[in-house]
């Protein structure tokens, strides 16, 4: 019998693959504060499903922490190329400030924010708070960023808007944002990855 322990989503996973596959080996597998014990014995894929399941949890519930962040900077003036609520922010300008606070290192404009993380359907039954959610108009290149808040709730720095604000998606001016979604993404505060696909 072998005793190996993880700590982290990819360590994590790595290591449930491992002891899924050796016979007589058991593992603890620890994801943020979820703990879970793992045998060799334990081939179902009803138990990956488990470990897997877990593993995402703590993604997503890592992924809402920023939104507290986010909200520090409410009527923050709209300033385009702001990056700070010092001069102000544009929309990437405050997406990438908030996830840097966590940790997380996104690139600059909403276009390249379009390729980080892990790609969603663009849908808004989709999407957890944390979520990033792009914007386009008709025909037209990503031109908008903003952070999925739940509750069919954005939190963006709009020019429109002319500052960190809340919009609601199921009001007139949310309409706008909902029949305009063109990507979302979800990326990790402090995860080990962003990948571009």
């Amino acid at each position: 019998t072998a005793g190996r322990t993880a700590t982290g989503p990819a360590a994590a996973a790595a290591l449930c693959a491992a002891t899924l596959c050796a016979p007589q080996a058991r593992a603890q597998l620890s994801v943020g504060p979820v703990k879970i014990d793992v045998a060799g014995t334990a081939r179902s894929s009803a138990a990956a499903r488990t470990v897997l399941a877990a593993i995402g949890a703590t993604r997503t519930t890592s992924a809402s922490r920023v939104l507290p962040t986010a909200e520090r900077y409410l009527g923050v003036p709209y300033r385009w190329g702001g990056t700070s609520p010092r001069t102000g922010f544009d929309c990437s300008g405050f997406v990438q400030y908030v996830f840097a606070k966590h940790g997380t290192r996104l690139p600059r404009t909403s276009r390249e924010m379009a390729s980080s993380g892990q790609r969603l359907r663009p849908q808004w039954s989709a999407l957890k708070p944390g979520d990033l959610v792009l914007f386009a108009e008709p025909g037209e290149r990503i031109s908008h960023v903003a952070i999925y808040a739940g509750s069919r709730r954005i939190i963006h720095a709009s020019s429109s808007g002319r500052h960190v604000r809340y919009d609601v998606l199921d009001t007139k001016r949310g309409r706008w944002f909902t029949r305009r979604i063109v990507a979302a993404r979800r990326v990790s505060p402090r995860g080990a990855a962003l990948v571009s696909d």
